[in-house]
């Protein structure tokens, strides 16, 4: 499970979607058991992204850009990378964390998490909120650096570091030691329904949607249901691609 998103060589591509490229590995992950790779998180991000029907208040951005900011060396790199995300501004950003402790591994690291910056109750008293599926929530630290790069580029923040405060939010326990990529899309899709819904999203938060729809149970059905989305997209690809060749190539249909 890693932070790093190069395909491996000469392995076959089934389905790039949103720019992002899976391939015939991937696929294999999902029917496990196996670590969740940032390519799948990806995707499914950006899938969850399209059915906000442009919505530009919930931001959910994919593993690398994270990593990248929490790695950068100085407040500057921060903020020029951060800039064209416009976080101040968005009343929800989801941010996968991912523990690896080397950049130069593609595919280091052990656990995923996910960090949600909240400007939603209060744009002038924004918050982080980490979601950790492990007991002891292990990967706090590495949730810590990310919202201490970002910090300053909220608004009401100061040189203090608990301006913005970090809090870990309810989260369901996995079962096994190699699913905490799926907790994290689970907790996602969980959020985007809840945002979807069309409560005031100025009123209470998005707990109670996640320990209602997140259990060991729908974690498991959902490695079944992104690979069942992704042979769906596979297929209205492969329809579309052939519709174009039929209307532009009349030989094409004999």
């Amino acid at each position: 499970m890693g932070s790093g998103s190069n395909s491996k060589e000469g392995e076959e591509r089934v389905l790039t979607h949103s720019d992002v490229v899976l391939i015939r590995s991937d696929l294999a992950i999902l029917r496990g058991p196996c670590f969740i790779n940032d390519r799948i998180i990806a995707f499914y991000f950006a899938h969850l992204s399209a059915s906000l029907q442009d919505d530009d208040d919930l931001l959910l951005l994919p593993p690398s850009i994270p990593y990248l900011l929490s790695n950068l060396p100085d407040s500057a790199a921060v903020a020029a990378v951060a800039d064209p995300l416009r976080l101040a501004s968005r009343r929800l950003v989801l941010l996968p964390v991912n523990d690896n402790p080397d950049a130069s591994i593609a595919e280091g690291g052990s656990h995923w998490t996910l960090l949600i910056l909240n400007n939603a109750t209060s744009p002038s008293a924004p918050r982080f909120v980490h979601h950790d599926s492990l007991p002891g929530a292990p990967n706090l630290p590495v949730a810590a650096r990310l919202a201490d790069a970002l910090r300053p580029l909220l608004p009401g923040s100061d040189s203090k570091r608990d301006t913005v405060p970090l809090i870990e939010g309810p989260t369901p326990r996995q079962t096994n030691g190699y699913d905490c990529g799926v907790y994290v899309m689970a907790i996602a899709r969980a959020l985007c329904a809840w945002w979807n819904n069309g409560h005031d999203h100025r009123e209470g938060d998005w707990f109670q949607a996640v320990r209602r729809e997140v259990d060991a149970h729908s974690v498991k059905a959902m490695r079944a249901d992104l690979l069942q989305l992704i042979n769906t997209l596979i297929q209205e690809k492969a329809k579309a691609n052939s519709t174009s060749k039929g209307d532009t190539d009349p030989g094409s249909l004999q």
